[in-house]
């Protein structure tokens, strides 16, 4: 993609990314009184508005210039020197940005490790993955400085306070607000897939409940300015994640979210034949035709909308067929399927299959990403069994529960119905049991019954990211030949 940095300052330009903000905000600020009017200054000197054309939509998602004040003043707050991007100095405003950008070296050593994030976050800073179209320009400023119930609140572009506050109808939620005049949360998560912002969220689950903190166990809510050297990197580390993602997202379309016709996050193809007997026919030749278009790692389920006047014990058939290919394209994993069919006396003894693939937005790389940010995950010598866990296959399943960050799961959660599964990702797992129950036997003598023992279970769907909560049961008296498999398989789960 094109830098629009480098277009920018042209022979000026230089793989001093520090050195290049501070030059481009200086011309900035240099020849604004060339242009008529605010508007026409940004279409030419703004990098968001330069990366959309100039569609005064365009927005910067992460500031430039807050990471480099918290680390300068940060690496110099025992000389008393704090930086301003137009400075104090009444004699030259920009004294701060002059010095950075040609002695750096004497404010920021180049050693220290606070540093060195910062030069990786600005590299990716002056890049596309940075800049995003809001839905309205009045969202711009928005984003920096809202009143929310009389109160002034500082967002200061903060990526997790954005996200949060969509949320909130009296906060950014007011731009996408729906005709009931609460916030349409479809329109918002449109709008995050469009603009590829997946990777605020654990495991790629766009939905409230999984946005990720700047910093760990904070609310993402509440926007924070970091001070502490840790919690600076831990800030920039989330930061360079984001921004690494996201421009392999936007580097990758077949990645996003929807691929050719259909709805947002679906591909759909259909197939006819001749008769109902040929009904498994034009399945199969619909289920490849879909899954042409698409690659494994994004597909949730595939639903077969069959219009044929079908025998009923045709059914049966018909699973078969699609279980084999589901189990056929799943690979390590069965791909969840369901169908369904109706009569139709105009078919004329032929049928007709559409069959639609539910997609993921890039829903693989975000859960690797996921696995290597910083959510803490257990290594498996510091976990302790607890004295009332007895069953051996029980704790070598909480152990890959609790060792795999995100680890991922089929789960049927109407246990009666016929392929019904969906995926999920692991979010947390808790160890319980009973009491042992004690029953008198043939000989009139009191013995061990039954204990049951669980792992209780938080999910998170892939598609929708909803939050699920189950519990995998055994009876520990009663398992000597039992496996992890099986035990997950009695419990309608199978690791994917």
């Amino acid at each position: 993609m094109k830098n629009m940095m480098k277009e920018y300052l042209g022979n000026e330009y230089s793989s001093d990314h520090l050195r290049n903000f501070c030059l481009y905000w200086m011309k900035g600020m240099d020849n604004r009184d060339e242009y008529e009017s605010e508007d026409e200054w940004r279409k030419a000197n703004d990098l968001d508005c330069m990366y959309f054309d100039g569609d005064l939509r365009a927005d910067t998602l992460m500031s430039a210039w807050t990471p480099i004040k918290w680390v300068a003043d940060c690496l110099n707050a025992d000389l008393g020197i704090r930086f301003y991007k137009r400075s104090r100095n009444d004699y030259d405003p920009y004294h701060d940005l002059k010095i950075l950008a040609e002695d750096r070296d004497l404010y920021l050593n180049p050693e220290h490790r606070l540093v060195g994030l910062l030069n990786r976050f600005l590299e990716l800073a002056e890049q596309r993955c940075n800049f995003m179209l809001l839905p309205c320009r009045e969202m711009n400023p928005a984003r920096y400085k809202s009143i929310i119930r009389d109160r002034v609140v500082w967002l200061c572009d903060e990526v997790p306070s954005t996200l949060s506050h969509l949320y909130d109808k009296d906060s950014l939620g007011r731009f996408f607000l729906g005709e009931d005049g609460e916030v349409d949360e479809d329109r918002v998560r449109d709008w995050i897939y469009r603009e590829h912002l997946e990777p605020g969220f654990e495991l790629g689950a766009v939905n409230r409940e999984n946005i990720l903190p700047l910093l760990a166990d904070l609310n993402p809510y509440e926007p924070v300015w970091p001070d502490k050297e840790d919690e600076i990197a831990e800030a920039l580390e989330y930061m360079i994640g984001f921004l690494e993602t996201r421009r392999e997202l936007l580097e990758d379309p077949a990645r996003g979210q929807g691929f050719g016709s259909g709805e947002p996050g679906t591909v759909s193809y259909t197939a006819s034949a001749g008769g109902s007997s040929k009904v498994p026919m034009a399945v199969e030749r619909a289920f490849r035709g879909v899954m042409e278009n698409e690659s494994e790692d994004r597909i949730i389920s595939i639903e077969f909308d069959i219009v044929s006047d079908i025998p009923t014990e045709q059914s049966e058939t018909i699973d078969r067929c699609i279980r084999k290919l589901c189990k056929w394209y799943g690979k390590d994993g069965m791909i969840p399927y369901g169908f369904k069919y109706k009569m139709d006396e105009k078919m004329d003894d032929a049928c007709e299959v559409n069959a639609i693939l539910h997609l993921k937005s890039a829903h693989k790389l975000l859960l690797n990403r996921s696995k290597k940010a910083k959510v803490p995950v257990a290594d498996e010598s510091s976990l302790t069994r607890p004295e009332g866990i007895t069953s051996d296959v029980l704790w070598e399943l909480y152990k890959k529960f609790s060792t795999q960050k995100g680890i991922q799961v089929w789960l049927n959660p109407d246990k009666n119905s016929r392929g019904g599964y969906r995926l999920y990702a692991a979010k947390e797992a808790t160890l319980g049991h009973g009491e042992t129950d004690y029953g008198v036997g043939s000989m009139g003598i009191e013995l061990p019954w039954s204990r049951k023992e669980w792992i209780d279970l938080t999910l998170i769907q892939c598609d929708t990211g909803s939050i699920y909560k189950t519990r995998i049961t055994t009876d520990a008296l009663y398992e000597s030949s039992d496996s992890t498999e099986a035990l997950l398989a009695r419990n309608h789960m199978k690791l994917a």
